[in-house]
C-alpha cells in the first residue's frame, strides 16, 4: 500500500538540481568573462610595448673608450622617435667578469632625446673593459619599460679592450 503512493520529492529534487546547475553556470561564465578580459588587456599592453620598442626605440653606440682611471666614456646616438630615459649597461672585462651600471647621460639628466647624440662616463674598477652592452629603458604610457630586445654592443669580449679616448 505504501509503495503505490508517490510524493512530490522527485520533482523538488529535479528543480533543485536544475537550479544548482544554472547557478554554477552563471558563476563560471562571470569568472571566465573577467578572466578573459584581463588576459586580453595584458596581451594588448604587452604587444603595444613590444611594437613601440621595435619601431620607436632605435639607437647605436657611436663610441666607447677608456678615459683613464677606470673611467669608460660611452657615446650613444638615438636614431628613434622616442626619448631614451636611461640604459642598463653591462661592461665586460672578460666572458665571466661583468659589471652592471646605469647610464643616465648627466649632460641633461633626462637621458637622450630623440635624434640626438650624448656621452656619459662611468667608473668601472678592476681591470680594462673589453665590451660595452646597452639595453634602453623608456617611458611608455607612464610606465618605465626595459626594451630588452633592443641591445647594442661595442667592442669584443675576446679583444684587447677599449681604446683610449
Amino acid at each position: 500500500m505504501f509503495y503505490q503512493k508517490r510524493g512530490i520529492s522527485p520533482l523538488i529534487a529535479t528543480v533543485l538540481i536544475l537550479g544548482f546547475t544554472v547557478a554554477l553556470g552563471v558563476l563560471i561564465i562571470n569568472f571566465s568573462t573577467s578572466f578573459t578580459r584581463n588576459i586580453q588587456e595584458q596581451t594588448t599592453e604587452s604587444s603595444n610595448t613590444q611594437i613601440i620598442c621595435a619601431q620607436e626605440v632605435l639607437f647605436s653606440i657611436s663610441n666607447a673608450c677608456d678615459a683613464g682611471n677606470n673611467i669608460v666614456r660611452v657615446t650613444v646616438k638615438n636614431d628613434g622617435s622616442r626619448d631614451i630615459d636611461r640604459f642598463i649597461s653591462r661592461f665586460y672585462r672578460s666572458e665571466s667578469d661583468v659589471a652592471q651600471e646605469t647610464l643616465t647621460f648627466i649632460n641633461n639628466g633626462n637621458g637622450i632625446s630623440s635624434f640626438n647624440i650624448e656621452s656619459d662616463e662611468v667608473t668601472i674598477p678592476n681591470g680594462p673593459v673589453r665590451q660595452v652592452e646597452l639595453i634602453p629603458v623608456v617611458t611608455i604610457s607612464g610606465k618605465s619599460v626595459t626594451c630588452s630586445t633592443n641591445v647594442d654592443s661595442f667592442g669584443a669580449v675576446l679583444g684587447d679592450g677599449l681604446l683610449g679616448c
